[in-house]
């Protein structure tokens, strides 16, 4: 791996401390300036995915606002959301707008029925006659879809074989599988050598993710979910690369895999400008003393770093954009709040329930099946 930048350098620059000078005939000094804020370099997420269809306008909106691979569903038909599977044409526009394309395979793979009936084989094989209308090249690869917090072996063991499924057939394709989960799941197929690229979900509190995320095996962290940036105007997910990844993470044009890489220096430098919270911290509005209370974001929520004035850091959540529970909040918190994203703060996070021999009803196996039921396969 090339040497890594210094994290310093950008993310935590002195300021020179203002001095102030009491004025003759006051009976006190003028309040002390704050010190001036630094600027942290800083980019939107380079990965975003969506279960939108993307037409010209939103292909652009996406490239404009700095996102520069955008991950697009194969699925069986009909999909699960009306519009969710990529086409060729929108593959064609997305392409010809200077994007890249990430391939994630998801049809109803919330729903346990899925890996419970075998259906690896079926998947991978439609997964792969999407790929070759869409013109993805060889080298590149398509991740699948576990969506769900399944760390029990009744549940862990037909995902594992759905995985050696999408292996077998996927011999001879030279694209690559990759799947998406929580921790414990991405570890057991990475465990198995059944896939290549390790995308953890959103869901931080999931079985095993945050201990995943330690072992720094993952590809891709989803790092913001449901958001809808103004600028883009349309909801999307962000992603993060990991640095070790050199860019490449199994996206590509149609013209190659590896040419679709993004530059080193950008993955490194919108991983560093992100930040974990240490605790429950307090966001104020600016850094006066009493300065107005904002919001209070959760402890291992990520956030976006602005600036840095003194002891305090200036930030963003959600990548400064609403979901539909909640906006976005920017403002000040202590720079000692904030851990780089190396690894969870104070993991308490472990394996201990993947794989646990638990019973299980079929109310908790199939709770997210009712709507998929007739419509499976």
């Amino acid at each position: 791996m090339a040497q890594r930048l210094n994290r310093r350098d950008f993310l935590l620059t002195s300021s020179a401390s203002i001095a102030t000078t009491a004025l003759i005939g006051c009976e006190s000094a003028p309040p002390v300036s704050p010190t001036p804020a630094v600027p942290i370099a800083s980019v939107f997420p380079l990965i975003a995915d969506t279960a939108s269809r993307l037409d010209v306008a939103r292909a652009k909106a996406l490239r404009a606002h700095g996102v520069r691979t955008v991950f697009r569903y194969y699925s069986q038909l009909p999909p699960s959301l009306p519009g969710k599977e990529l086409q060729p044409e929108e593959a064609k526009i997305i392409l010809g707008e200077g994007l890249s394309i990430g391939s994630v395979f998801q049809h109803f793979n919330n729903c346990f029925r899925t890996f419970e009936n075998n259906w690896g084989k079926e998947d991978a094989e439609q997964a792969l006659r999407m790929a070759e209308a869409a013109g993805q090249p060889e080298g590149s690869a398509i991740y699948f879809g576990v969506d769900a917090d399944w760390p029990y072996a009744a549940m862990r063991d037909p995902v594992i074989k759905y995985f050696e499924d999408l292996k077998r057939a996927f011999e001879g394709s030279n694209i690559a599988v990759g799947v998406y989960s929580n921790g414990c799941l991405c570890n057991a197929v990475r465990e198995k050598g059944l896939a290549q690229y390790f995308w953890l979900s959103g869901s931080t509190g999931h079985s095993g993710t945050q201990a995943f995320y330690n072992t720094n095996s993952w590809t891709l962290f989803q790092n913001a979910l449901d958001i809808t940036p103004p600028q883009i105007g349309y909801a999307i997910d962000t992603n993060l690369a990991n640095p070790a990844t050199r860019g490449y993470f199994g996206q590509w044009l149609d013209r190659g895999a590896r040419l679709a890489s993004h530059l080193e220096g950008d993955v490194e430098q919108t991983f560093t400008s992100r930040a974990f919270l240490r605790a429950n911290t307090e966001v104020v509005e600016d850094l006066n003393p009493g300065a107005a209370s904002l919001a209070t974001v959760r402890k291992d929520q990520n956030i976006r770093r602005i600036s840095v004035s003194g002891d305090r850091t200036r930030i963003t959540t959600q990548e400064g954009a609403a979901t539909r529970a909640a906006p976005s909040v920017t403002g000040w918190v202590p720079t000692a709040s904030l851990a780089d994203m190396n690894r969870f703060p104070d993991n308490s996070s472990n394996y201990g329930l993947c794989g646990a021999a638990t019973a299980l009803t079929d109310t908790f196996k199939y709770q997210n099946c009712d709507r998929a039921t007739s419509r499976l396969r």
